[in-house]
């Protein structure tokens, strides 16, 4: 180590020497203040425990009499005496349990409570109601009020002395009131009636945003609160259509100070507002009172259309011709309508509170009866046919329609029934049936009748025929042509009314035979019919779409359409003709079209051609029959036949039949 190297060293320890010396001056320093501090507080403890000794007897008393809890503290908040309520409260161990008040502060409430005691020591005074969150010694967190004072000793504050309450279920208690005050509050503001509460001298306490809107006040309803209402009727009168009536009836409400409920108010705008006053007493002494106002005028706008209509139902119900009968749970009845009066001969007074199936019914649907109405009172309708006799002895038809009656809880107390008199009806019934036995016997007879009168027809029309054949053969060398050309106009003729007796035949056998219906495939019908029939060369028949299958009578669907293409065959003047059947499915039924380029129809005979005997065409092929046969077939298979046509175009005959 060089020379310089060791006086760097010897300087270094020789200011560290220094150092030293000067921090054991100051420690000596220090430990000197700290001892005479100490003394100080020594001879001050001992200041205060003389004080206290010398209180003693008289401490001892509060001690005794005191209910809150009593404590007594130096000014570092360590507590030197305190009674039972004291331990109590703060969850000490006993009376001479030692602890510092101060450490039981919680530490957001620790500046204020310093603060207040450090004023009152530099300052004098007390301490009133100061309210501390504190953390007992048994961890309850609780909130006290603290009164407190300095106790002196020649004029130096050495301890201070105090009652401490335990608030924490009062303050509790006060919020939760002010949050029931800001609840009732918002709920009155938002109720939809408007209120308004006045003190005893009608200024006004409380308001809310519906009272504003009812009257037309430009104002919130805190900025109400306050005036006075003395004169408030005055000037609001002229709103309502009763002026001088609005005020004093208010004058009256309030003098009398008595409980008004429902007062109606009629406005010029033509609402109707409902108006309560409700006193308000406290210990017998009158505090003011409470108005409360509701727009009613949708409500009495409705009942009023309620009352209409439930007269208007009323005058319905006693005038119909349906008798209208109600009955209670035990079937008795409860009312009745004039009709049910009439149709049963008894008055009122004869069938209220009986049972009507015991004055009406016949026996021999009783049992019937009681089924019905154990259904209804299961919750079912039912309708269903009785016979009764009326007061007058007659056996009458009726048709009933009942139903349970229900309350406003959904619980059946009884039946409704529909009654209406059929006795006229089954009578017209039954002369119906009659009837129809008697033209299905007068059918039959004249079904036999004509086959009977073709066949007689025919005989002489063969008859002559052969005749005429005879004589054309006996004398074929000695006519001449006018002879020949007679002979030949005979035998049209005849062949014209044999096929005129056919038709007439079966036309009227069109429907005499109530054959099963069946599943007819058409498509094969049809074309059957194409192999048939004779359709000349020139002329091309197109199924355009495939034809279904449907339910009928398969000869008489053959005739229905063999007729229709026979006829479109007929009438084609044209050197290409063309025949078309499609179908078009509807909802339902099919619709059938058969068309044809042929002559047409002129529209003035569209509604003739169905008629029978009624042909256009004066053809010998023609006897005016095909296409009435061809409507009685579409009308037995509940079916529409109409046409479309134009005269040199051609026609399309359309009918329908039920899928």
């Amino acid at each position: 180590m060089s020379k310089e190297e060791i006086d760097i060293l010897k300087r270094a320890l020789a200011r560290e020497k220094a150092s030293r010396k000067v921090a054991e001056e100051i420690l000596e320093l220090k430990s000197a203040e700290l001892w005479e501090a100490n003394q100080k507080l020594a001879r001050a403890y001992s200041e205060v425990e003389s004080l206290l000794s010398k209180t003693d007897s008289q401490l001892q008393g509060v001690f005794e009499t005191i209910v809150d809890a009593y404590v007594v503290a130096d000014i570092n908040g360590h507590i030197i005496k305190m009674n039972e309520a004291t331990v109590s409260l703060l969850g000490l161990k006993d009376v001479n349990d030692s602890c510092n008040l101060m450490e039981l502060v919680q530490p957001s409430e620790y500046n204020n409570v310093y603060l207040a005691f450090n004023n009152i020591y530099k300052y004098g005074g007390s301490i009133s109601d100061l309210l501390v969150n504190i953390t007992t010694k048994d961890n309850r967190d609780i909130i006290v009020q603290i009164n407190a004072s300095v106790i002196y000793d020649n004029g130096v504050p050495i301890a201070t002395q105090g009652i401490v309450r335990d608030i924490t279920k009062d303050k509790e208690a006060e919020e939760y009131l002010i949050q029931s005050e800001n609840r009732l509050s918002t709920l009155i503001r938002n109720l939809d009636s408007g209120v308004l509460l006045e003190d005893e001298n009608r200024k006004i306490v409380l308001t809310n945003n519906k009272f504003c809107d009812l009257f037309g006040i430009p104002l919130q309803p805190d900025q109400l609160i306050g005036a006075d209402c003395s004169n408030s009727a005055e000037e609001s009168k002229n709103m309502f259509v009763d002026s001088k009536g609005f005020i004093s009836r208010i004058n009256e409400i309030v003098e009398k100070r008595e409980l008004v409920v429902g007062d109606e108010l009629k406005m010029v705008n033509g609402s109707i507002l409902e108006r309560d006053y409700i006193p308000v007493f406290s210990d017998s002494k009158y505090r003011g009172h409470l108005w409360s106002y509701r727009d009613v005028t949708l409500r009495r706008k409705y009942r009023h259309n309620i009352e209409a209509e439930r007269e208007k139902y009323r005058s319905i119900i006693a005038n119909m011709h349906l008798g209208l009968v109600e009955l209670d749970k035990e079937e008795r009845i409860i009312m009745v309508n004039q009709s049910y009066l009439n149709m049963s001969g008894y008055s009122e007074d004869e069938l209220l509170g009986k049972v009507g199936k015991d004055i009406l019914l016949a026996k021999a649907d009783r049992d019937m009866v009681e089924e019905r109405m154990y259904e209804r009172k299961k919750g079912l309708t039912n309708a269903y046919e009785i016979r009764v006799k009326n007061k007058q002895g007659e056996r009458r038809h009726w048709l009933v329609s009942g139903a349970p009656n229900y309350n406003f809880n959904g619980e059946i107390i009884g039946s409704i029934g529909i009654v209406y008199d059929i006795t006229e009806i089954k009578e017209l019934h039954l002369q119906k049936e009659n009837l129809l036995l008697k033209l299905e016997k007068s059918n039959d007879e004249l079904q036999e009748y004509a086959h009977i009168v073709s066949h007689d027809l025919k005989s002489p029309l063969r008859s002559i025929d052969a005749l005429v054949q005879w004589i054309k053969e006996d004398n074929k060398d000695k006519l001449d042509d006018m002879s020949l050309s007679n002979i030949d106009h005979i035998e049209k003729t005849l062949e014209k009314m044999e096929q005129l007796i056919s038709d007439v035949l079966e036309y009227s056998s069109v429907g005499s035979e109530d054959k099963e219906k069946t599943n007819v495939n058409l498509a094969d019908l049809v074309d059957g019919l194409c192999q048939i029939l004779y359709i000349p060369e020139h002329i091309k028949v197109n199924v355009v779409n495939p034809l279904p299958s449907v339910k009928g009578d398969k000869t008489k669907l053959q005739q229905l359409f063999q007729n229709l293409m026979s006829n479109a065959v007929k009438f084609i003047d044209k050197p290409e003709g063309k025949i078309e059947i499609d179908v078009k499915s509807e909802r339902g039924f099919y619709q059938f079209s058969v068309s044809d380029n042929g002559i047409g129809i002129e529209k003035q005979y569209h509604d003739k051609i169905f008629k029978i005997f009624h042909a256009l065409n004066k053809s010998k092929d023609s006897t005016g029959i095909g296409l009435s046969i061809v409507k009685k077939i579409v009308d037995l298979h509940e079916g529409k036949i109409w046409l479309e046509s134009e005269p040199n175009k051609g026609t399309t005959f359309f009918f329908t039949l039920k899928k």
